[in-house]
């Protein structure tokens, strides 16, 4: 049998496992993936895939995910690749910048020669068009396709005409291109299913410290904000007072995880007072803390996990809009230590939020929304990795469709 090692030599967190992820669906092979390790100082969000099963991997593994059409497994140990590469042939990335132990690679060789498992090594190198092998004939198609947004996939993206919907993103356009690029990703999938042009402006979240009214007018313009995740705290006093101003403006908004934490903050500034309330996580000295760790606490089915990773049961709440959206028993990636404050919960609904779907028996509010807003709607998951082309997820979708009828109807989003 035959081990390929799929040397990409970048410093781009995002394309960790994406070569090596489509030469594997293209030849039908196992991938797996060596323990890695990433610079959190430069890039925070540079290892937040979340494995089905449960703890995290390298963002990148996303675009592996998507070529594969199935999860990625955690990673393995050079025995263990060899092992698998003995029974049937295996493609695994090497990244040189991201190996988790430098010998790892001589290891997996010496692992491999042991074994008389044939050791292949192929070179990617980047295109105008995206990412090939360097021994590809001439004329051949790249392995991976970049879209416009930064995207890899196995196919071109084609490129709507017509006018272009405008979508903020609250959040630096390296750490959505380079770094976690799955919440991009997946409104370009959203639009793409839609047939719609879009076009992503990336508001950095430490730019919105100015009044409210400054902040207001500056996302006004946009058709839709989405609000995504992440583990920077630095981003969450910027996320807040988007969601605040969106709130207020009736621009449809979306939050991803984090973002459902700050809009839900938002709300609770409207029935605190502005800036009165914050997440336990970003500011522990804030006097009232909308979100708080689940270590150490019981709810609906008992005690909650100290950290809910992998695939999670979300049970829509009868009536929601969400659960409108949504399929019959929904299942989302999810990666998160706090939660809602429940003892917030009573006075949230009575400044307008509403618990659109809860996990974990009741115990954690997996979704919110305002009825009252065009389209205000986020959740505790990660839709933005249950989504691929020519299959996204319905919140996204959602969000687009609300997006597009506020631009042709503002007071009717």
């Amino acid at each position: 049998m035959t081990l390929t090692l799929v040397l990409d030599d970048t410093d781009v967190p995002a394309r960790f496992g994406a070569a090596a992820g489509a030469l594997a669906a293209a030849e039908g092979t196992a991938f797996h993936h060596l323990p890695a390790r990433f610079d959190t100082a430069r890039d925070a969000d540079a290892a937040q895939y979340v494995f089905a099963a449960g703890g995290l991997g390298p963002s990148g593994l996303v675009w592996a995910e998507r070529a594969l059409g199935s999860p990625v497994q955690a990673a393995s140990s050079p025995d263990a690749i060899v092992a698998a590469a003995a029974a049937g042939p295996v493609t695994v990335p090497l990244h040189p910048a991201f190996l988790a132990d430098g010998e790892a690679v001589a290891a997996l060789e010496r692992a491999a020669a042991d074994a008389g498992v044939a050791v292949r090594r192929v070179t990617v190198v980047e295109t105008a068009e995206g990412l090939a092998l360097a021994d590809a004939p001439p004329g051949a198609p790249p392995l991976l396709w970049r879209d416009r947004f930064g995207g890899l996939h196995t196919s071109a993206r084609p490129e709507p005409g017509g006018r272009a919907l405008a979508v903020a993103l609250i959040g630096a356009e390296r750490d959505h291109r380079d770094v976690y690029p799955a919440a991009v990703a997946s409104l370009a999938d959203a639009a793409e299913h839609l047939g719609i042009a879009l076009d992503v402006h990336f508001v950095p979240p430490p730019g919105l410290d100015g009044a409210p009214e400054a902040i207001a007018a500056r996302l006004r313009g946009f058709a839709g904000v989405l609000l995504p995740g992440g583990s920077d705290m630095a981003n969450v006093p910027g996320q807040i007072r988007a969601a605040a101003a969106t709130l207020a403006e009736g621009v449809p908004t979306v939050g991803l995880c984090l973002g459902m934490q700050t809009m839900s903050t938002a709300v609770a500034w409207r029935a605190f007072g502005a800036a009165v309330a914050s997440l336990a996580e970003a500011d522990p000295a804030a006097p009232i803390k909308t979100f708080v760790a689940m270590a150490g606490t019981s709810g609906g089915d008992g005690p909650l996990p100290e950290h809910r990773t992998g695939d999670q049961p979300v049970a829509p709440v009868a009536g929601s809009r969400l659960a409108a959206v949504l399929p019959r028993a929904p299942v989302i990636r999810c990666n998160h230590r706090f939660h809602l404050a429940p003892a917030l919960v009573p006075e949230l609904e009575r400044a307008g939020l509403r618990v659109a779907a809860t996990g974990c028996g009741g115990g954690i509010v997996d979704a919110v929304e305002v009825p009252a807003h065009p389209f205000f709607m986020g959740m505790q998951g990660h839709p933005e990795l249950g989504t691929r082309r020519g299959a996204p997820h319905p919140l996204l979708v959602a969000f687009l469709t609300a997006a597009a009828r506020h631009v042709r109807n503002p007071a009717a989003a």
